[in-house]
Order: C-alpha cells, then sequence, then structure tokens
C-alpha cells in the first residue's frame, strides 16, 4: 500500500512538473510572439521613416539646387548689367568682320556661354586684336544674325530671328555650341498652313478628303545627325496608303499643299513606298534599298532620319529601319535645309508628331532627334 502511495504522490508531483513546464513553454512563446510582432512592427515604422526622411532630404535638396540655380541665372544676368557697366559698349572683331552692341544686351540671351564669356569673371580671358577689340573666331555671317537679334530683342524677345537656307547649318551649329535659346527652341507643326487639317499642337487631323500637306515649323538641326517620329493615332484606311511623311527643301507655301509631287520633297507613302521629287523624277535619289508596300496602320510610329554626313534618309515603323536611301550629290543645294512634312489624304486620318523622339540607332551612343540643343 505504501508504494502505492509513493507512486500516486510521485505522478501528481510530475505532472504539476509537466503542467509547469509546459505554463512557462506557453509564456515563453507568448513573449517570442510579442517580440517578433514587435520587431515586425518596428521595422515597418523604421521603414516609414526612412522613408520620410528620404523624401524630406529630396525635398529639401531640390530646394536648395533650385535656389542655386536660381542665384546662378541672377549672378549671370547681373555679370552683365553690373551698374557701372550699363552704358558699356563691346566692340567684337568677328573673323574680320566688326561689331558693336551694348553689353547689357546680352542678358537677352541669358544662360548663352556667350553671356559666360563676357562676363566679369572671364571677359579677361577673351583674346583681342591690334586694336584691342574683342576676337571672336565665329562665322560672322552667323554672330551677324545674333547681334541683329540682340539689337532687336528689347522690342520683341521672343520674336526667333531668320536664318537663310545657306546659313543654317553654320548656325545650328554656332547656336548649340554657344547655347543660344532663341536659335534652339524646339520644333512644332506649322502654324500659318492654310489647309483644312485640324492641328492641336503637334497633332493632326484630317478633316477632308483629298492630299493635305503640312509641314513642320522648323527645319531639321544640321550640326548632326536628326530624327523625328510620326505616330499614327487613326487611319481608317490604311490598305489604300493615302498617308505620307518625308522630308523637303522648303517650308511648304499655300499652293503646295495638294500635291506630294514637290521638286525638293522626298516621302514614304503609306502602302506604296519611296516617292522623291515630281513624278517619275529619278533625279533626287541616287541610291535607295527601300522596303515598299509598308503599311501605316493605327498605332504605328515611323521615325524618319536624316544623317548630315551621308546626306542620307532612313525610315523607321515601329522604331525597325525599312531601308535607306542618298540624295543626288548634285542638287545638294535644293536641300540646304529640310523641313519634317506630312500628308493626310483621308477624313479622319489622326497624326501626333514628336521632335524630341530620339533615334533607335542612337541608343548606345548621343540621342538623336530633332530638336535643337546645346552641345554637351
Amino acid at each position: 500500500p505504501r508504494s502505492s502511495e509513493n507512486e500516486a504522490v510521485i505522478e501528481s508531483c510530475f505532472r504539476r512538473l509537466l503542467a509547469s513546464i509546459e505554463s512557462e513553454r506557453e509564456k515563453i512563446r507568448q513573449t517570442w510572439v510579442s517580440i517578433d510582432g514587435d520587431t515586425k512592427t518596428t521595422t515597418v515604422e523604421l521603414d516609414k521613416l526612412r522613408q520620410d526622411t528620404e523624401e524630406w532630404c529630396f525635398a529639401e535638396r531640390h530646394k536648395v539646387e533650385s535656389e542655386w540655380k536660381r542665384l546662378d541665372r541672377l549672378r549671370e544676368k547681373m555679370s552683365v548689367l553690373y551698374p557701372n557697366e550699363k552704358g558699356q559698349m563691346l566692340e567684337i572683331n568677328c573673323s574680320g568682320r566688326i561689331f558693336a552692341f551694348p553689353k547689357s544686351s546680352l542678358c537677352y540671351i541669358e544662360g548663352s556661354y556667350l553671356n559666360h564669356m563676357f562676363s566679369e569673371a572671364f571677359v579677361h580671358k577673351v583674346p583681342r586684336d591690334s586694336k584691342g577689340r574683342f576676337f571672336l573666331d565665329f562665322n560672322p555671317a552667323c554672330f551677324a544674325l545674333i547681334v541683329e537679334y540682340l539689337q532687336k530683342a528689347q522690342f520683341a524677345p521672343e520674336a526667333a530671328p531668320h536664318v537663310p537656307p545657306e546659313l543654317q547649318q553654320s548656325m545650328d551649329i554656332l547656336a548649340e555650341a554657344l547655347n543660344i535659346g532663341i536659335f534652339l527652341r524646339p520644333n512644332r507643326i506649322q502654324l500659318d498652313h492654310v489647309t483644312s487639317l485640324s492641328v492641336k499642337g503637334n497633332a493632326v487631323e484630317s478633316t477632308h478628303q483629298g492630299w493635305q500637306l503640312i509641314s513642320a515649323e522648323d527645319p531639321l538641326p544640321l550640326s548632326g545627325a536628326a530624327y523625328f517620329e510620326m505616330k499614327v493615332i487613326s487611319n481608317p484606311d490604311s490598305s489604300r496608303g493615302g498617308l505620307a511623311v518625308g522630308l523637303c527643301g522648303h517650308k511648304l507655301g499655300a499652293k503646295e499643299i495638294f500635291t506630294i509631287g514637290l521638286p525638293d520633297a522626298v516621302w514614304y507613302v503609306s502602302n506604296n513606298g519611296l516617292v522623291a521629287g515630281r513624278q517619275d523624277d529619278k533625279s533626287v535619289i541616287s541610291m535607295e534599298n527601300m522596303q515598299k508596300k509598308q503599311q501605316f496602320k493605327t498605332g504605328s510610329v515611323v521615325g524618319v532620319k536624316h544623317d548630315i554626313c551621308t546626306r542620307s534618309i532612313q525610315f523607321y515603323i515601329n522604331r525597325v529601319s525599312i531601308g535607306i536611301c542618298t540624295l543626288n550629290p548634285e542638287l545638294l543645294d535644293n536641300f540646304r535645309v529640310l523641313f519634317p512634312v506630312f500628308a493626310l489624304y483621308v477624313a479622319g486620318q489622326t497624326i501626333a508628331v514628336d521632335f524630341a523622339a530620339i533615334c533607335p540607332s542612337a541608343a548606345k551612343g548621343p540621342p538623336i532627334t530633332g530638336d535643337r540643343h546645346a552641345f554637351g
């Protein structure tokens, strides 16, 4: 009997021990769960705090950078509008041609390297000729256009100067090198057209049946290769063609808006192919390997690239090349400038033009676009 009592006592004690161990194990588990929950909560709070801190730092850095830029612009402007120099005249010998204009007029090309050049910080580094005039080794005819703009800017600062076709390439190079903004404005669809086309920004819609032509406001930059794209927003009858894009050696006039047969134009016509010059004129193109019968369907993107070094024109559909053609070297005088041109034939056709699109062939190099921009 005593042995049975002892076994009962031992069993009872063992059960209490097991219960106590289980109780402690549950407390430890609950403590672990609590710690794990606190850790996750703390991690979330720390992530949010870090994100809030990064956003605050970014916003503050942006504020500081914006303020620095504002101060830089103010410094640049004041550098040519220094009170004691408001009446100072700049005498410049530009490759043998003499120019004179008030130094204060440089504020109209604020931010340009020409502005920097004649600022207080750098003017002493500008070379001088034997008579003490500042000497610049620029194209004098192009520099004359800059001076002409400076003389007129106080009355019409937004009026873009007219650049003669024979100076366009040299002017593009000089304006981009000097970062003169008025000559580097973004391109756009022609504003003074007399067609029935509906133009909203760089979107063009055909409202009547029959060829209607429109060009860009400015020619492509000729300081290097250039590229632009036309996206087909709507083409109700792409199987019949009636939609074209290309380049023309002049800005379209009122009498040239109803036919694509222009003597100095190169087109790719949807569902047709390359069309150059007047009908049956084979002299405009010296060679070509263009694919034919490519359709400009709704949603497709047609690209056009001009390479100034080879005087070639390359067409793309959905950023894949469909061929290239080369202008006849004997007719290059007709192509001193190249205006992007667009032709719509079917009512309801709609296109959107992007002059800032980057050429597919420039994916691994400097961007090639249809807009002018400063070097570097």
